[in-house]
């Protein structure tokens, strides 16, 4: 059972709905804003598309994207110690990958929720809050990420209870941390994990940014599910933000009064550009 708290217009509205959320004591609170409503949360790399009658998904090339990220692209790796701060560098700049992007500040999780589909046939968008058990939170070298985070390298086909994709897998981990044994705990393959992100990367400072890094379901190329027990709930029931459509505009313009606009959440210049180049566009 889901319910909606209520839809919104403004910030000011927005904010009289999330001032009385607390996490419980032990507990850290998460945002993750959609400019639709319709969607999934699940990441990229799982999105379905659409190429004629077939309908497929990225995931079942992941392999090969991240392969060839890296082939093509060596520099921009470089520094770069762990699978999981490659798949963060990959989704900066756009790849599909197994992370869902959060946020602990909830107006960056509104920005996201009204930076598209608005305007004239526009949809309303949505705020989902999670949260998570502090001692469920894992950081951004943690052994569990790098576990689930090294699926993206098997192939297509993998199976952790076969024996030859098992060393394979084994070696992916212990490449990247040599003392790792074969301790893998199984159910961790088919979990989805909180990872709080190394703040070395100026977007995700900005942010506020952390991560959901999704495990596999019944194979490699379908999503583990997010545990409802990190859904916030009130009385038993989900609590999400509607954000209208026909707000969206409004809301940015004070976002931007904020500070938060596309120039401070993406600071590089390609995004500051842009946003300059808008604020021109709409003074005239």
């Amino acid at each position: 059972m889901s319910t909606t708290k209520s839809r919104v217009a403004s910030i000011s509205t927005f904010i009289d709905n999330i001032k009385d959320i607390e996490s419980r004591k032990g507990f850290s609170l998460f945002y993750r804003g959609h400019s639709d409503l319709t969607y999934k949360a699940i990441p990229s790399i799982f999105r379905k598309i659409t190429n004629g009658p077939t309908i497929r998904t990225y995931a079942e090339q992941e392999d090969n994207l991240f392969k060839n990220m890296v082939i093509q692209c060596p520099q921009d790796f470089v520094g770069c110690s762990s699978t999981l701060e490659y798949l963060v560098k990959m989704q900066h700049y756009g790849l599909p990958t197994r992370l869902l992007d959060l946020t602990t500040n909830p107006l960056v999780a509104l920005y996201f929720a009204c930076c598209s589909n608005y305007g004239k046939g526009g949809k309303n968008g949505e705020v989902i809050i999670y949260e998570v058990p502090n001692g469920e939170i894992k950081f951004f070298n943690s052994d569990t990420a790098a576990v689930i985070g090294s699926l993206a390298k098997m192939p297509r086909n993998f199976d952790y209870l076969n024996d030859d994709d098992k060393k394979r897998f084994l070696h992916e981990i212990q490449a990247e941390k040599p003392y790792f044994k074969d301790a893998v705990k199984v159910e961790h393959l088919s979990s989805v994990q909180c990872v709080k992100a190394k703040l070395d990367n100026r977007r995700i400072t900005q942010q506020s940014g952390a991560f959901f890094i999704f495990g596999m379901d019944k194979s490699i190329t379908s999503p583990a599910v997010i545990p409802y027990s990190y859904v916030y709930k009130e009385s038993s029931k989900q609590v999400t933000i509607e954000i209208a459509h026909t707000g969206k505009s409004t809301i940015l313009t004070q976002l931007g009064n904020l500070s938060i606009s596309e120039a401070t959440l993406f600071p590089e210049i390609d995004s500051v550009a842009r946003h300059l180049k808008k604020q021109v566009e709409e003074a005239l």
